[in-house]
This record gives structure tokens, sequence and C-alpha cells, in this order.
């Protein structure tokens, strides 16, 4: 199975505002630094700015308008703020505290949105893209903003290369090290899934709603949605929309941005 390439009508239009919630609180565990992940410099260039500077692009090139909302910890709100002004991104137009988990944070993200100056209508695209998430291309943010236009829910994806196999606790001691091979899943019908991920406002509202009145969590904000019974599509986007996670992944940025 191949996720195919959106196709418009002729006729249609892609004029409606993007707006953007940027979940920006992850630590730097996994990097092996003290500070946020958001603020370590890749090429001497933070990882939130690159994120930012990247839809500032799209902006400056097809001309659509960004509202943006960008979600942290408390005490990162000042400097996230010093960040906005000295990568000039005049888009952003709240900084927010998040909350305990991503999902509480996209909540705050959401709740948010509807403060704007400009707040989004019913139809308009919504996109949660992770702020470590800063090598995606104009080609990813073309695609799922013409998906937003066109689905309910859609997000980023990439056809699995890997062979992938579920795996279940094993007999021994040291099982927890070692887990036994299940069964080996099918690659053809497996998706990596990235940011963005997009909805249209109006759905995402009630997707919040309902996940939080029935008590649904998940780490992944379009899983929220397919506990609801609505369709999620897949978007194609770049393998090298990676998401920095560890030293290995800023590795790979820094090599990616000398190439090009």
């Amino acid at each position: 199975m191949q996720i195919k390439k959106i196709t418009l009508p002729s006729s249609f239009e892609l004029r409606r505002p993007l707006y953007l919630i940027v979940p920006a609180a992850g630590l730097g565990t996994r990097m092996g630094i003290s500070d946020s992940k958001q603020f370590f410099k890749i090429n001497g260039v933070p990882v939130l700015a690159r994120t930012l500077l990247a839809f500032s692009e799209y902006q400056e090139k097809t001309g659509i308008s960004i509202h943006a909302v960008i979600v942290t910890t408390e005490d990162n709100i000042s400097r996230v703020k010093e960040l906005v002004d000295e990568y000039k991104i005049s888009f952003v137009e709240k900084i927010v505290k998040g909350g305990a988990t991503r999902q509480d944070s996209v909540a705050c993200g959401i709740a948010a949105l509807s403060e704007l100056k400009t707040p989004p209508g019913d139809p308009d695209p919504v996109f949660i893209h992770d702020g470590a998430r800063c090598m995606v291309d104009q080609d990813t943010i073309a695609s799922c903003y013409a998906g937003g236009h066109i689905y309910d829910v859609s997000v980023a994806a990439t056809p699995c290369k890997n062979t992938i196999k579920m795996a279940i606790a094993s007999e021994g001691v040291e099982k927890e090290k070692h887990p036994l091979v299940d069964k080996t899943l099918d690659r053809d019908t497996l998706y990596e899934v990235q940011t963005p991920q997009v909805f249209k406002y109006k759905v995402l509202l009630d997707v919040s709603k309902q996940a939080k009145e029935m008590g649904i969590t998940a780490t992944d904000d379009t899983a929220l949605a397919e506990a609801l019974g609505i369709d999620v599509h897949l978007i194609p986007c770049s393998y090298g929309n990676i998401k920095i996670t560890t030293p290995e992944d800023a590795a790979i940025a820094e090599y990616m941005l000398s190439r090009k």
C-alpha cells in the first residue's frame, strides 16, 4: 500500500489561514543535556527557531496567513518570547503554559486559539507540530495544508522501511532485556506517523472535548480521533522530517543541513 499524492481539483483554491499549535515543552534528558532541547543549537540555531523559521518561509513564499500558539513550560515562557523576538517570528501570537502531558498541553494550545484576535473558523486547518521537529520541509507543510482543506483529520507519515516485530514478555531471568517475538507485522501496511497533524478546527474542538469527557488518553493527537471513530488520512512527507530527541538526531540534522 502506497500513500497517494494529494491531487486537488483545478478550481480548488487554498486560501484559508493556517493555525499552528507548537508543543515545545520537551526536556533534554535523552539528548544528555540539562536544558530544554528546544534551545539546543543545530549549526548555531536553536531547534525551536528552526521549526518556526520553516513555517515563516512557507508564509513568505505563499502569502498564506499563519497564526501560531506555542505551548511550553512556565519557566521557559520568557525564553521562548526572547527567541521569537530574536528571529522575528511575527506570526506567533500567544505563548502559553502547558499541562502535565502532551495531550494536556495541546488542550492548552486549543484553548489559546479561541483567544486570538482572529480565532479560527470551523473549517480552518489547525496544525499541531512538534517544536523539536525542526527539519520539516516546504513540500510537507504544503501537502499537509492541502490535506487540511480536504480531510477532517490528516497526518504527515512515511511508509515503514524496516521489518517490525510485535513482542511479548519472555520467560527467563532477563525477560525485560530480551522480549520474545510474538509475530512479524506486514510492513506494507505500516507507516511512521510524524507531525504536522492537521484537524479542521471544529473537529479538533470536538475531539478534544469528547476525549476529555470519556477519559481517552493518547500520546498522539490523531489517535484520539481514531478512538472516536473519525477517519485519519495519511499525508506523504519526507523521511528527513525528523524529531530531535537524541544526540544522533542532532548529528543527522547537521549532516542534512550540510548537504543543502
